[in-house]
């Protein structure tokens, strides 16, 4: 193993105007950048992450045998994290061949190989969350869906989730891709879908202990997939798609022991596609991509039945260029976003910030972003911490962004 580098960021929940001033500003209503924005502030700190050295090294060359850029052996990317027990802990995958990966931090500034956790080929970790006693690790495998969970919540004897009905999808064409507790168990979203008939489907499953899953059965889960589940109380709420997995329209389901799964409503139409959603204490805010593809979207709820998009507004573009919130958090001081815009240098990772989920300050930009993708974040004793990849497209490199509040 070697240390390779990662990039390592900093998004404070109680940014002030004072601080988004610090930032690059916003582009116009025009859709265009402004030209005084300010250079970057250079806030945020890298972190060494202990990589393979597949990921960091590249084949030898045959003689007279160029390229450029020279790919490595294998590619790695991050797209959950969670804080628990004193240390923080990020998932993802590895390939070719494919392979779950984890990571874990005690400081934030140092990651190495989560202790005792092992995946077999075939298998990606999607989502991770905790529920105090135990963590639960969702993702994919050959057979389906999957899960790895732990004894304790910081523990090191990490054991996948044993083979069973509820968790076999055909043709591999299924998987857990978020995860949340709720009820001292856990709740994992995700799809099944069958491509022998051309069909899709969103799907949930229950777990008392993350190893043994239920799935649960709901017409309303028709030609979607979920994205991202949250809870609050007794209700639940999972977000994702109806129709393209990436490009949307948006859907959103919600959960109660009175209704079960009904399909929820977005107004004024559900263009777009959610990525993530988070429970706030006046609701959900989802976040994601408008209906084009060329901007950021957010979305409130106060019941999780009923959306509203949020107006259109500067925060949300880069020029006509792709921007897409991925990942959303809720502190006391309000929301922070990460995600990634489409700029000149192959890509960007970028974030925001929000008081309610319906004005939006931002994205904020700085060096160590550039060539970086957010799809996870999470709040640590270290501070906040977000987890993606760097490199894109000439490679992908795991890379972890966080920094100490103020």
């Amino acid at each position: 193993m070697r240390l390779g580098r990662v990039g390592f960021v900093a998004v404070v929940t109680a940014v002030m105007a004072s601080s988004i001033a610090a930032c690059a500003t916003a582009p116009v209503a025009s859709r265009a950048p402004s030209s005084s924005s300010p250079a970057p502030t250079d806030r945020w700190q890298d972190a060494l992450l202990a990589q393979p050295s597949a990921v960091t090294t590249a084949p030898s060359l045959e003689p007279g045998y160029e390229c450029h850029p020279c790919h490595f052996l294998a590619e790695n990317q991050l797209f959950g994290v969670v804080a628990t027990g004193g240390t923080t802990i990020a998932v993802g995958v590895q390939q070719p061949p494919a392979q779950a990966v984890a990571f874990e931090s005690v400081d934030g500034r140092r990651w190495a190989p989560l202790s005792g956790f092992t995946a077999a080929l075939g298998t990606t970790a999607l989502a991770i969350a905790t529920n105090g006693r135990r963590s639960v690790i969702v993702g994919s495998a050959p057979t389906g869906a999957t899960s790895w969970a732990t004894l304790g919540a910081g523990g090191a004897d990490w054991q996948q989730a044993p083979p069973q009905d509820d968790l076999r999808v055909a043709s591999a064409a299924g998987a857990m891709t978020s995860v949340t507790p709720f009820a001292g168990g856990f709740v994992a979203g995700g799809y099944r879908d069958d491509p022998l008939h051309a069909t899709s489907a969103a799907a949930t499953w229950r777990s008392s202990d993350g190893l043994v899953w239920h799935a649960d059965d709901a017409a309303a889960f028709a030609d979607g997939r979920i994205r991202g589940v949250a809870a609050s109380g007794e209700t639940l709420v999972a977000v994702g798609t109806a129709g393209d997995p990436n490009y949307g329209p948006a859907a959103a389901w919600r959960w109660t022991a009175t209704t079960g799964w009904q399909r929820a409503r977005i107004v004024p139409d559900p263009a777009g596609a959610m990525r993530a959603v988070i429970a706030t204490p006046s609701g959900f805010v989802a976040v994601g991509l408008n209906g084009h593809d060329d901007g950021a979207l957010a979305w409130t709820s106060s019941d999780g039945v009923e959306w509203t998009a949020a107006a259109d507004q500067p925060a949300f573009h880069y020029f006509s260029s792709p921007v897409r919130m991925q990942a959303v958090l809720s502190g006391p001081s309000g929301l922070v976003a990460a995600g990634w815009r489409s700029d000149a240098g192959k890509g960007s990772a970028v974030a925001w910030t929000s008081p309610d989920g319906r004005t939006w300050q931002g994205p904020a930009w700085e060096t160590s972003f550039s060539g970086g993708q957010i799809t996870g974040l999470a709040s640590s004793e270290a501070g906040i911490v977000a987890v993606g990849r760097n490199g894109y497209p000439d490679w992908n490199q795991a890379a972890i962004w966080t920094a100490v509040r103020p």
